[in-house]
């Protein structure tokens, strides 16, 4: 079976696991499901591998702007995970467990998330990849969310946003560092797919 075909498969399985993750989550949290960068960033990865899927059984080639678009929703669902491994699971009572295997968490922070990465430095292939647009998504929604949370429209929902219950400070802090780690997952994804030799 070629990279192609297994490719294929790959989003093919994503599209499936990210329907039910959405399937899970909406009966629990409804449209407020959308106030969550997980589920912003995952909506992302399943449009990205259904216009995958449909432009590769037409036998044509993916548009120029898929490869942005692509590379933001992989560094973006990326960047998902590693918060969970490395920030969530410490500042929340849920514990690592259920913030990875969970109901739709199972799905949105684990599974999509690594098939996506695997997709993109295995078998995905881009010449002109600019690091800085992995960061636009991750800055249209945390400039959107703060401004909610300033208004008070939204409360957080993740403690890091919640800017009345923190100084100012470190709410910078916090965004300067997530803005520093997807900066980080960008390039060095960017740096693998470059390197790979399909």
């Amino acid at each position: 079976m070629n990279s192609k075909n297994i490719n294929i498969i790959i989003n093919l399985v994503i599209a499936i696991l990210e329907i039910i993750g959405f399937i899970l989550v909406f009966s629990e949290l409804g449209i407020t499901s959308f106030e969550y960068y997980t589920e912003d960033s995952n909506l992302l990865l399943l449009i990205s591998s259904i216009i995958f899927l449909i432009y590769i059984s037409k036998n044509k080639e993916l548009p120029k702007w898929f490869e942005s678009f692509r590379f933001i929703a992989v560094v973006s669902t990326t960047l998902t995970l590693i918060i969970v491994l490395t920030v969530l699971s410490w500042t929340t009572d849920l514990g690592l467990y259920h913030l990875l295997f969970n109901g739709s968490m199972l799905y949105h922070h684990t599974l999509c998330p690594v098939l996506a990465i695997l997709s993109f430095v295995l078998l995905e292939k881009y010449e002109t990849i600019n690091t800085v647009k992995g960061l636009y998504f991750t800055i249209i929604y945390a400039v959107i969310m703060i401004i909610l949370n300033v208004l008070k429209i939204v409360e957080g929902p993740y403690p890091f946003l919640m800017v009345y219950k923190q100084p100012i400070f470190h709410s910078i802090l916090w965004t300067v560092v997530i803005l520093a780690i997807t900066y980080a997952i960008a390039l060095i994804l960017k740096k693998v797919n470059e390197k790979v030799i399909i």
